[in-house]
């Protein structure tokens, strides 16, 4: 076959998987009063429909924000918006002030189901067209068929299709848009890149876990002139588009400081506590111990801001002196991963922002970004458990496991040991950049499986102590926790220590006397 028709086949499965999780049911299915996630994306079309936009997000006699109040940027509200007009269109009893709390007839479900699929038509080719750019810009020798099997496990990842085809949210639209916003990094549009961030970040406050490395790559491009009235050139124009998008996007609430003022208090809810649920977080594990919730929440904002700052700070730091692109890839994962360990009100979706950066490393690191994904997906077990997506949540796990094991079968110039036993040929799934895992390593992969399974079993299957009741849970995202401060370690290792060949244009060496970049390559630390 033909790239073109590999290509569409993958977008084609991609799209069917994604509607073969949305038959499941959804997040509050049936749980009243609240009615879940699903639930509260359907208010927000309800709100934004009914009520002048000044009102979105202030307490009001129509707008009680105990019942699902609008918590999240602009963005997710003008799109709340768009689609409430659609469903006014479609049925007005789906956004009826008041009267359409809870509704749950299987046409609003359809309707609703398929503005996520809507909202895939920009996560699909925005995923697709980083992985490429990833290829091109710092894996110029994979070839295309390795190159399409980490495509293929980009676009059919479980934990985001589960979350989003299934819970129920737009994680897709701010993924989507971080996603090209990291292309246009690496294709030198960085102008771009900030308007494309900005709109992310817009959409969803939890896009501040990228914040960092767009900041600090940004800010290194503006200085990587030899003449200082160029960078400082390049740093208004820079800092003018980004403050006309911020201001163009919260217009309608900077009348007053009252406003804006409101607006941030719901975006940052500080009140919340910590963190909700049992989270495979830093915090959740450590309030065994300590209970945090027990301390004032403005002081745990503050310490948790604090140690995300010492985690995340050196990679974005490090970035900043060596702002080669691979480099910018891994802040992004190492800032993300942070962030989801250290900061405060972290939920279990959080994870999603980490597994973005995963997803575009694949190419570059396949062995390592293939395990971190696969144990995101089984952090999140007691959220789709709650929401009845176990058996979706096994059914795509085995597919990605199949997918993999039958993509690496393909290479047939790859060999193992007669004596080595690798059920899906994980050690296969390397890189030009990367040796062959180690036995060891893929049997620590397989041990880690097990253990997944050990937990999974007794969390369905064993009752919990009466006094314990939500022990599986967590030990769950204990040991969720426990790979992922492994992986921030290893990862912030790769981003400091890994040797690798990159494009002088990355670095500021890459400026001559005019200005212009070279082709020539740098080895670099």
């Amino acid at each position: 076959m033909t790239r073109a028709v590999w290509i569409a086949t993958l977008v084609a499965a991609a799209v069917l998987l994604r509607a073969a999780i949305s038959l499941h049911s959804y997040s509050g299915e049936g749980k009243p009063p609240m009615f879940g996630d699903f639930e509260a994306q359907r208010h927000w079309q309800e709100v934004t429909v009914n009520l002048p936009i000044r009102d979105w997000y202030k307490n009001t006699t129509d707008n009680d924000l105990m019942y699902w109040g609008l918590d999240y940027p602009p963005l997710t509200a003008y799109h709340s918006f768009l689609i409430g007009m659609w469903a006014q269109m479609k049925d007005p009893s789906f956004v009826k002030l008041h009267e359409s709390r809870g509704i749950a007839t299987s046409e609003h479900k359809n309707f609703m189901r398929n503005t996520v699929l809507l909202a895939d038509v920009l996560y699909i080719p925005a995923i697709m067209f980083a992985c490429y750019t990833i290829r091109k810009k710092l894996d110029e020798k994979s070839d295309f068929q390795n190159s399409l099997l980490a495509m293929a496990l980009a676009v059919l990842y479980p934990g985001q299709i589960l979350i989003d085809n299934g819970h129920f949210q737009y994680n897709n639209v701010s993924l989507g848009l971080a996603a090209l916003a990291v292309s246009a990094i690496l294709v030198d549009r960085n102008l771009l890149a900030a308007v494309l961030f900005v709109l992310a970040l817009n959409y969803k406050q939890m896009e501040l876990y990228h914040a960092l490395p767009f900041f600090f790559y940004l800010l290194s491009w503006c200085f990587r002139h030899p003449r200082l009235s160029d960078g400082i050139w390049n740093l208004l124009k820079l800092a003018s588009l980004v403050t006309a998008a911020f201001i163009i996007i919260w217009s309608p609430w900077l009348i007053s400081l009252n406003s804006t003022i409101q607006v941030l208090h719901r975006v940052f809810p500080v009140a919340r506590g910590v963190f909700e649920d049992k989270v495979s977080n830093v915090w959740c594990i450590v309030n065994v111990f300590v209970k945090l919730r027990d301390f004032d929440n403005s002081m745990m904002a503050m310490f948790c801001l604090i140690c995300t700052m010492f985690a995340v700070i050196p990679s974005s730091l490090h970035l900043l002196f060596r702002p080669f692109k691979r480099n910018f890839v891994l802040a992004l994962f190492n800032s993300a991963l942070g962030f989801f360990l250290f900061s405060f009100q972290v939920h279990e979706k959080s994870i999603l922002l980490a597994t973005l950066p995963a997803v575009l490393l694949l190419q570059i690191y396949p062995f390592h970004c293939f395990w971190f994904l696969q144990v995101a997906t089984f952090s999140m077990i007691p959220l789709l458990y709650k929401d009845g997506l176990l058996s979706a949540y096994f059914g795509c796990t085995l597919l990605i496991l199949i997918l993999t094991k039958l993509g690496l079968s393909m290479a047939h110039y790859f060999s193992l040991p007669d004596n080595y036993i690798d059920i899906f040929n994980i050690r296969l799934l390397s890189s030009n950049t990367e040796k062959k895992s180690s036995p060891a390593l893929v049997y620590a992969f397989y041990g880690s499986l097990i253990g997944q399974s050990l937990l999974l079993s007794a969390f369905i299957c064993v009752s919990p102590p009466a006094r314990l009741p939500f022990l599986w849970p967590l030990l769950i995202s204990a040991y969720s926790c426990g790979h992922f401060v492994l992986f921030f370690i290893y990862f912030n290792y790769l981003q400091f220590f890994s040797y690798c060949n990159v494009k002088i244009s990355d670095s500021r060496s890459a400026i001559g006397k005019s200005g212009k970049q070279t082709k020539r390559k740098v080895k670099t630390k």
